[in-house]
């Protein structure tokens, strides 16, 4: 990719297989799951629980949905310009930046279409509860704890000088 292209080879079909997979997801929990009502999957560990998000992550800022997608959207030129300088060379680049950008797309066509994101994976154990999400929040989760432990490990995303 020394061509100058800003991404290709992974990201484009990874972000579309998360926003096909998020959105045909959501859109079966809108016609199967009512509001508020929960489908146990496995009794006392998980449920399908339709939740309207109208926050920001794990339902924070609750009712201010104009907020919200502006600071998605925010979020998502930002992660843009911040990926300008990575190395889109390498797959592993390429598919944790797909996954953070499919899911933010995904949640911010929910905010667009709904007016909220909706939730509806539930996790519980013995009264513990871990707030309803989408295949797009797991995503987004899931992209930028890789991208944290590959910092960690001391391999930075970004291009390196001594490259051959």
């Amino acid at each position: 990719m020394s061509s100058g292209r800003y991404a290709g080879g992974w990201f484009w079909p990874a972000v579309l297989g998360i926003l096909i997979c998020d959105q045909a997801l959501k859109v079966w929990a809108e016609q199967v799951l009512q509001l508020g009502t929960s489908l146990a999957v496995v009794p006392g560990l998980f449920s399908l629980t339709r939740v309207h998000n109208t926050g920001v992550a794990f339902g924070m800022a609750q009712g201010n949905n104009l907020l919200t997608g502006m600071l998605a959207a925010g979020i998502l030129v930002f992660a843009a310009w911040l990926a300008k300088g990575w190395d889109w060379e390498r797959r592993f680049v390429q598919v944790v930046a797909a996954m953070v950008a499919g899911g933010a797309l995904g949640n911010l066509i929910d905010r667009v279409r709904l007016g909220y994101v909706l939730d509806f994976f539930d996790f519980h154990f013995r009264g513990w509860s871990w707030p309803a999400f989408n295949i797009a929040d797991a995503c987004i989760s899931a992209g930028v704890g890789l991208l944290v432990l590959s910092w960690l490990a001391g391999k930075s995303p970004e291009k390196r000088l001594d490259k051959d």
